[in-house]
């Protein structure tokens, strides 16, 4: 099956990414490909209440915040669940 999406990560992001251990950064690589595939896919991700049409893509106890735009999608942040929500509000 063929990538329909693009992702691309913001600079915190792509921050966030860079410093976890290798087998985080598997599992956050792992997503970015179910996502590039169907960001949609409720297996994938829902829909965040509220947020203009953001969306929340879980990891274990990580989020990945996104918003899909054409043929990309924009991931603006990676974080713990308990934190992430507060810093997005």
């Amino acid at each position: 099956m063929s990538d329909r999406y693009i992702i691309s990560l913001s600079a915190s992001a792509a921050k966030y990414w860079r410093r976890r251990d290798a087998p985080t950064r598997d599992r956050l690589q792992q997503k970015f490909e179910n996502l590039k595939v169907d960001p949609f896919d409720p297996q994938n991700s829902k829909p965040l209440m509220g947020r203009n049409d953001q969306r929340s893509a879980r990891v274990g106890g990580l989020r990945i915040l996104f918003q899909a735009q054409g043929s990309d999608v924009i991931v603006a942040e990676i974080g713990p669940r308990g934190e992430i929500y507060k810093h997005n509000r």
